[in-house]
């Protein structure tokens, strides 16, 4: 055998030994605790760091079995920084921050940690989120120079490398700490459930149910990241758990490689606001609130609803623009047989949910639902749970959870610079000057806020923030506490799919082989209409379910028809393409819905029915008779 293959081969049995020991590490965790929760960050980033220089080259792309000289060398950089703040984690909790002297060995480990998280994140998501930090570092360098509010008297370089590096709001902060202990879990189990057909087996139902219609395997995305999408409490472990199948069957049928990977983030962002479980927020909103578990997701309800099937209209508006059908029965799984034959696939997920439901903390969930599907699979399915496959389900793991890790990281820099700086603190005291009193404007700006300050941070440490930052200035301008607080909690959580930041959009990216930057604005554009919502139940807590039946089912539906409206208006399409002044005329009718007064309902009606009369029912009478124009537009 040549010497190069030889190189090939160890290369790719290190890498893959190094990432079956991370998920047992972690997996060591979940049953016997974590070792002190600093100490367990640098084990965690050390990991993550070495596989992501051995995974990805220079260039960004999978290093193909082999690896460079030079990224072994980061490889080994990182074991030596990362341990080191490892095995001096006392030292480092024991000084005086800001004001005990780093020593210069300290400073050149601290140093090289920020450069390898830069790099690694350059490598995995783009320059994008990089060139953010150094921006923010920028500010908190030279805030002199900065107008009114926003300046400060800058900071020495050493103050600034201890913030990111050494406190909790940095690059060892919440967000990595979150991703650490329990988004590592089910990022595990997602790449068990792939290797023993578990997954597949919801991919099934939700493709057997939906993979007929127009544009159907985007819709099974939809489906199936809805169902998953409460549960792990991260955008970014729901995207890298379904998004796995999803988005290449999305891609199997003509969708974009951005397209279907924006589908996926969209949908699993979304599973944030998704009673019941809503990442936990629910629990923690009603403690803040004293209100009861039960009323925050009655309120949170209408939203996430509206959020999904307006999801739903985007996809299928699509699908008409590019002509992508529905796959043919033949093609599709039989529900009623994937069901019959794999029942016990389920199991594991009713555990998680049973666990999480019953307040399990996250990390015990995601464990003992791995645990659950193990002893399924050993007990029902003794083939599919061979040595080699549990040893490729824990490399899946900790692969799978690269670019969590390191993003998480990279975006506690931003966070560490805001804490610093006071930069948060400062925006929010804007609110108030900037909106002269004007509720509209105050609430643009809150919104900007929260999308800022929850960059790469998980759901419920985001909405703790904004809860803290920005809702008490909207509780002051007269909106409903409990309208305030779903409102900071809606931005806080589209935070995730906006750029610079948008972590699920990137982790979707990474699974669809797409450009980071091209995900990230595609699920902007196809999340619009959500970050429309909170808008609509500021000004209309109706749709909060506050007040009587009659009133909050007649909002819903009007919702639901003005965001199709909308839908219409954005794509150009319903069952063929519109012409510009027929978008127009879809736009005004969908504001009207939208809008909290009744009264303008009674256009918005009038105008949906003309569009639907026009473009759906007489389009699918004509097609019946073989009538349709051979341009495929109507004028």
């Amino acid at each position: 055998m040549p010497e190069s293959n030889k190189r090939k081969i160890n290369a790719k049995v290190i890498i893959n030994a190094i990432a079956v020991i991370m998920s047992l590490y972690h997996l060591y965790t979940c049953l016997f605790g974590i070792p002190e929760s600093q100490m367990h960050r640098e084990i965690h980033l050390m990991f993550a760091l070495i596989l992501s220089f051995g995974t990805y080259n220079l260039a960004g792309k999978k290093n193909n079995d082999k690896v460079s000289v030079f990224d072994w060398i980061l490889a080994g950089v990182s074991v030596v920084s990362l341990g080191y703040m490892a095995m001096n984690t006392s030292v480092f909790q024991n000084r005086i921050a800001f004001v005990t002297p780093l020593t210069m060995i300290q400073k050149v480990m601290l140093i090289l940690i920020l450069i390898l998280v830069l790099e690694s994140t350059r490598r995995l998501t783009g320059w994008t989120l990089p060139i953010a930090c150094l921006v923010f570092i920028a500010y908190a360098l030279w805030g002199q120079h900065f107008p009114g509010v926003l300046a400060h008297n800058g900071f020495s370089i050493n103050k600034i490398l201890e913030q990111i590096t050494l406190t909790s709001e940095g690059i060892f902060g919440s967000s990595l700490g979150i991703t650490a202990t329990y988004v590592v879990v089910f990022i595990i189990l997602a790449g068990f459930l792939e290797v023993t057909g578990a997954g597949q087996f919801f991919i099934d139902i939700a493709t057997g149910i939906t993979g007929s219609k127009r544009g159907g395997p985007a819709k099974a995305a939809i489906v199936g990241s809805c169902l998953f999408g409460s549960i792990s409490g991260s955008s970014v472990a729901n995207v890298v758990s379904t998004g796995t199948f999803t988005i290449p069957l999305s891609k199997s049928v003509g969708y974009a490689p951005e397209f279907a990977a924006a589908v996926e983030a969209v949908a699993s962002t979304g599973g944030q606001i998704m009673p019941p479980v809503m990442a936990a927020v629910a629990f923690i909103m009603a403690d803040f609130l004293g209100v009861s578990y039960i009323s925050i997701c009655a309120a949170a309800l209408i939203p996430a609803l509206l959020y999904y099937i307006t999801l739903f209209f985007m996809v299928d508006a699509k699908a008409v623009k590019m002509g992508i059908n529905g796959l043919e029965k033949s093609q599709l799984p039989n529900t009623k047989e994937v069901m019959k034959k794999g029942w016990f696939q389920a199991i594991p997920f009713a555990v998680l949910i049973g666990m999480m439901v019953a307040n399990y903390t996250p990390m015990k969930a995601g464990f003992y639902a791995l645990i659950s599907l193990l002893v399924v699979q050993l007990i029902l399915n003794r083939k599919v749970l061979t040595l080699d496959n549990i040893l490729t389900g824990l490399e899946k793991g900790a692969k799978g959870v690269i670019s969590v890790s390191t993003t998480s990281a990279c975006a506690g820099i931003i966070v560490g610079v805001i804490m610093l700086t006071g930069l948060g603190t400062k925006f929010t005291s804007l609110i108030s000057l900037w909106s002269g009193g004007h509720l509209m404007i105050a609430l643009l700006l809150s919104a900007v806020v929260a999308i800022i300050l929850g960059m790469g941070l998980p759901t419920v440490p985001a909405y703790i923030v904004m809860s803290s930052l920005v809702a008490p200035a909207l509780i002051q301008m007269g909106v409903e506490p409990l309208a305030a607080h779903m409102f900071v909690l809606y931005f806080a959580v589209l935070s995730c799919i906006t750029p610079p930041v948008a972590i699920a959009s990137y982790a979707a990216a990474a699974i669809a082989d797409a450009n980071a930057v091209k995900v990230g604005f595609q699920s902007v554009r196809l999340a619009f209409i959500a970050y429309i919502i909170p808008f609509l139940f500021v000004y209309n807590p109706v749709l909060l379910a506050q007040g009587g039946i009659l009133l909050i089912v007649w909002a819903f539906i009007t919702a639901v028809i003005g965001c199709q409206a909308l839908t219409w208006a954005l794509e150009g399409a319903v069952e063929n393409k519109l012409a510009p002044a027929w978008r127009i005329l879809a736009l005004a009718g969908g504001v009207s819905l939208l809008l909290p007064e009744t009264l303008s309902d009674i256009p918005g009606l009038i105008i949906f029915a003309i569009l639907y009369y026009r473009f759906r029912i007489k389009v699918k009478k004509e097609q019946n008779v073989g009538s349709v124009k051979e341009n495929g537009r109507w004028d």
